[in-house]
């Protein structure tokens, strides 16, 4: 038994329920999303691979963090650049979480 989404609700339903046991609303048999998520056929990534990824992020990270010191003189108050660093440092906290998760999974 497997649980699908209800597309009235949004409620967690079996796929055995012919209606939605929240909303009442009737449920698609065959729906077009597969239950079971697939493995990707795709080789796992290279230790190389990894480094450089992870080496990326961490320079974007710290990129962000030294951009973002510069901008603390009160003769730059630029809101745009303001912006680019903060993004900087959240693109390269995403990227560097993602790679490390990425990095560990294909390892199992």
């Amino acid at each position: 038994m497997a649980l699908i989404t209800c597309s009235e609700c949004g409620r967690a339903v079996s796929t055995k329920a012919s209606a939605c046991i929240g909303c009442g609303a009737p449920l698609a048999l065959s729906s077009g999303v597969d239950a079971v998520p697939k493995r990707s056929n795709a080789p796992p990534p290279t230790r190389e691979q990894i480094k450089r990824r992870a080496l990326s992020s961490l320079a974007t990270l710290i990129l962000g963090v030294v951009w973002a010191g510069f901008l603390d003189h009160p003769s730059a108050n630029n809101r745009l650049a303001s912006f680019a660093a903060a993004m900087l440092i959240i693109g390269g906290m995403c990227w560097l979480i993602v790679t490390l998760a990425h990095a560990i999974s294909s390892r199992l």
